[in-house]
């Protein structure tokens, strides 16, 4: 994304620990004990020592400056996925729940609690993203009425993409119309609770348990929201990282979501002034992220030498009025592999977006979109696609992304028949259904839009924005037709 002119570039104090940057006379040594890293070894915690102070921690590590000066380590947010516990085994489902006729017998324990325990328990766990917890039927039981409700307008679980007659994604969230009609059942006999001897679980791919991240990224002090605007703090590391990076998952921890609208993080040689120009965009938060795992024996590389960056955009438009602002001290977490270790493939993206987007007012399912070569930058010796990450604002209603390859076949990399602002999820393919994309290729877009007085977003005094005409750009108010497009190379060709 490009940088507007408004936007401000705020520089905050940053402390970045486990022995990766060098801050001043900082230096930090490894200590007794160890944990389990994101690849499976066993790499050592961190003790810390800071120019004003010295802090010793377990991995993972938050590391910020206090008044006094003396390093301190703030608790660790909840993740919008929890990590090595539910998300752990929530996946795609090979076997069908319930195999019970709609209408006979249906109960919590036997039909709907192996279908939540798989598709439910990565955001409705004590902590997770989602508002209320649903891993025990006194938890659930409160909240029936309102699950059926959202799963029978199929709001949750949220899944936009329809693989139907696109690219296998991994770890569908969709559920099946019988499934479905399970929960509408269940609703009109009563909700029945059922055996408890009755709940099988439902086969799954199983996905890594990752542990805890052990680095963490936040701003020495929280950032003060500015009340009734929408903008943009560029909050750069102000130290360089001193050793090559391998990441096998990361995500970002907004302590306030409702104002963070998004927030993208940089790496390069370069500082905030580099963003959309020679810093290259490695992750962006939007409404509805989770925790990004890649697959074992992949991993993204930030070089050594590099300034990390992250963009934050925040609107505090829709803050209801004399609300006192809470600060926001959000979290860029990463899970990497030990020091010196390398992964068999390293991970890249491309963005991909439209900048001529023209949408007047009263418009109606309105395309708009645009086509570009792959590079050579991504198409180097055993390229593969391997997902895909879409963006659009409110006005947008659907969202596809093809690919036609060098052999002039035509693959669709991503199909969202029903956009929704708030679940912009990464979306990456099952590793059998990986895209060959070595010799070339060319993606094409399409993004259609409608304006009226129903498509735009609710304003701080609860009533929709009066339609505008509405081109490219950040604010929420302007419209985007972006996809970022997840590749990956076998390391020798990579670097």
């Amino acid at each position: 994304m490009r940088r507007r002119t408004r936007q401000s570039n705020e520089r905050l104090s940053w402390v970045a620990v486990v022995g990766l940057f060098a801050c001043g006379d900082a230096v930090v040594t490894p200590s007794a004990g160890g944990v389990q890293s994101a690849g499976g070894a066993e790499k050592p915690p961190i003790a810390g020592v800071f120019a004003a102070g010295t802090v010793a921690a377990p991995t993972p590590t938050v590391a910020s400056t206090s008044q006094s000066g003396a390093a301190s380590v703030p608790p660790l947010a909840a993740s919008g996925v929890p990590v090595g516990g539910a998300a752990g085994v929530a996946g795609t489902v090979v076997v069908a729940a319930g195999s019970a006729a709609v209408g006979s017998g249906v109960t919590y324990h036997k039909d709907l609690r192996p279908i939540i325990e798989a598709r439910c328990l990565g955001c409705h766990v004590e902590g997770g993203s989602g508002p209320f917890p649903l891993d025990q039927w006194d938890k659930v039981e409160p909240y029936k009425g309102l699950v059926v409700h959202a799963v029978e307008l199929r709001r949750m679980p949220p899944w936009l993409a329809d693989a139907s007659d696109c690219t296998k994604l991994r770890d569908d969230q969709r559920l099946s119309d019988e499934q479905v009609a399970l929960f509408s059942s269940w609703q009109a006999s009563g909700f029945a609770v059922g055996d408890e001897a009755d709940f099988k679980s439902i086969p799954s791919r199983a996905r890594p348990a990752i542990g805890e991240p052990n680095l963490i990224i936040k701003a020495a002090q929280p950032h003060k929201l500015n009340p009734g605007q929408e903008y943009y703090a560029c909050l750069q590391v102000d130290t360089r990282v001193t050793e090559e990076l391998w990441v096998t998952a990361m995500d970002l921890v907004p302590e306030n979501a409702e104002f963070v609208h998004h927030a993208i993080v940089s790496v390069g040689g370069g500082s905030c002034s580099a963003l959309g120009t020679t810093a290259e965009n490695i992750y962006s938060y939007r409404p509805g992220s989770q925790t990004l795992v890649f697959e074992k024996g992949d991993a993204l590389r930030i070089a050594a030498g590099s300034v990390i960056a992250i963009q934050y955009h925040y609107n505090t438009k829709f803050a209801p009025r004399g609300m006192t602002l809470p600060t926001d001290h959000s979290a860029f977490r990463l899970w990497t592999l030990p020091a010196g270790q390398k992964p068999e493939r390293a991970i890249v993206r491309m963005p991909h977006h439209d900048l001529l987007i023209n949408i007047p007012v009263n418009a109606v399912d309105q395309m708009e979109g645009g086509s570009q070569a792959i590079s050579s930058e991504y198409t180097r010796p055993g390229a593969e696609i391997i997902g895909i990450s879409p963006h659009m604002h409110y006005l947008g209603q659907t969202f596809k992304e093809t690919v036609r390859k060098s052999d002039g076949s035509t693959v669709c990399l991503i199909d969202i028949p029903a956009w929704d602002q708030d679940w912009q999820l990464d979306y990456l393919y099952d590793p059998a259904h990986y895209i060959p994309i070595a010799d070339g290729g060319r993606v094409t877009q399409e993004c259609m839009f409608s304006n009226r007085a129903e498509d735009q977003g609710i304003g701080p005094d609860g009533k929709p924005f009066t339609p505008m005409y509405t081109t490219f750009g950040e604010d929420t108010r302007q419209e985007m037709c972006l996809g970022y497009i997840w590749f990956r190379y076998p390391l020798s060709g990579a670097l």
